[in-house]
C-alpha cells in the first residue's frame, strides 16, 4: 500500500472527479494532493506518494504533477489515460512500456473521501484560503518543501480538518 507516483495519484483524483461531475482545475488538484497525502499519512502512517509538497504563493503544491497539468490552464481537466511507464530492458535490448501501479483499494478509499470532502467546492482559491489558515503551509517559508513529518504531526491532532471541517 501506499508509494504510488504522484501523477499516477492526480490521474486517480482527475478520473474519480469525471465520474462524480466535479472535475477539478490544476489548482484544485493541488490542494486535493496535499490533503490526501495529509490524509495518509495521519489514517496509514505512509505517504501516499513521494514527491515533494511546496509552498507556493497559492498553497501547497506538488511541483511534478502542477507540471504536468499545467496546459490546461484554470480549466478543468479532462479525463486522462491511465499512465503507462518506459523501462528499458537491457537484455533484450528494448524499450517497453508497463501499465502504471494500479492503486489499492484502501487507498483509493482514502483518495475518494478526500474528493469527496471538497466536492461542493468550485471554487479553488476558497482551498487555497484554507490551507493558509492552517500550520504546515503558514510555518513554511515560500518556495520550500512543506515536510511530511509537519503535515502528519498537524493533522493528527485535527484530523477532521483534513475532510474540509
Amino acid at each position: 500500500m501506499s508509494n504510488y507516483s504522484a501523477i499516477d495519484v492526480s490521474t486517480y483524483i482527475i478520473n474519480y472527479s469525471c465520474d462524480i461531475n466535479s472535475p477539478v482545475s490544476n489548482l484544485k488538484l493541488q490542494k486535493l494532493l496535499y490533503y490526501v497525502q495529509a490524509a495518509l499519512l495521519v489514517e496509514t502512517g505512509k505517504k501516499c506518494f513521494e514527491s515533494k509538497i511546496v509552498a507556493w504563493e497559492f498553497g501547497p503544491v506538488v511541483v511534478e504533477s502542477y507540471q504536468h497539468y499545467k496546459e490546461y490552464g484554470r480549466n478543468n481537466i479532462p479525463r486522462q489515460e491511465e499512465n503507462k511507464r518506459m523501462k528499458f530492458d537491457s537484455k533484450t535490448m528494448k524499450i517497453i512500456f508497463e501499465p502504471a501501479k494500479k492503486i489499492d483499494e484502501i487507498t483509493k478509499k482514502i483518495i475518494n473521501k478526500v474528493v469527496d470532502s471538497y466536492v461542493k467546492i468550485t471554487n479553488p482559491f476558497d482551498l487555497v484560503r484554507k490551507t493558509h489558515e492552517e500550520d504546515p503551509w503558514k510555518n513554511a517559508q515560500l518556495n520550500t518543501e512543506i515536510k511530511c513529518k509537519d503535515i502528519q504531526k498537524y493533522y493528527e491532532r485535527q484530523p477532521e480538518k483534513i475532510y474540509g471541517v
